[in-house]
């Protein structure tokens, strides 16, 4: 049995565990997959998913949540920032999440927010609304060097960490041209 880890950086595989040998690891890595909560195999617990589990409902962003209209743009592969943009509608208003992960340390994971912040009365700019940074338990940031540095020092300081940004739309889409 290997296990295999697929992040935004590429993949880690463990080493190889003789089942036979060794029945209490396999024991544990599937209690973990059976019995474990949704994070542990990579569910993104500020995603509401229905109880069917066919459809998204909603994200929460802080202490706001938002329901999910549409999917309006989704980056494939399992290499990269794996960038979704929903519609996304709380009060009766429409927003656009870009739900993303931004390469780098904790210095510039928020450039992107404060150009946002500084271009703000500039046409055609969407406007800021709120971000935060996904928190995988209470004060705990989603970022790949939780368990990416403890498994191999060749990926120290390549991580990404986990952003939800919401935004305001400022231009017309081009349906309506």
């Amino acid at each position: 049995l290997r296990v295999h880890v697929h992040d935004h950086l590429g993949g880690i595989v463990t080493p190889e565990i003789n089942i036979h040998e060794n029945p209490d690891a396999f024991k544990r890595v599937m209690a973990c997959i059976v019995f474990g909560r949704r994070d542990c195999i990579g569910f993104d617990l500020t995603i509401t998913i229905n109880p069917k589990m066919t459809s998204f409902e909603g994200i929460a962003v802080n202490e706001n949540i938002y329901n999910l209209l549409k999917v309006i743009f989704c980056n494939q592969g399992l290499v990269g920032r794996r960038t979704v943009c929903y519609l996304a509608r709380r009060d009766g208003e429409e927003f656009i999440i870009k739900d993303h992960w931004v390469k780098g340390d904790k210095s510039v994971v928020l450039n992107e927010v404060e150009m946002l912040k500084a271009l703000k009365d500039i046409p055609g700019v969407p406007q800021y609304v709120e971000h935060c940074l996904v928190e995988v338990e209470p004060g705990k940031v989603d970022d790949t060097q939780m368990y990416r540095q403890k498994i191999y020092n060749s990926t120290q300081g390549v991580y990404h960490t986990h952003v939800c940004l919401v935004l305001k739309p400022r231009a017309r889409p081009l349906h309506e041209f």
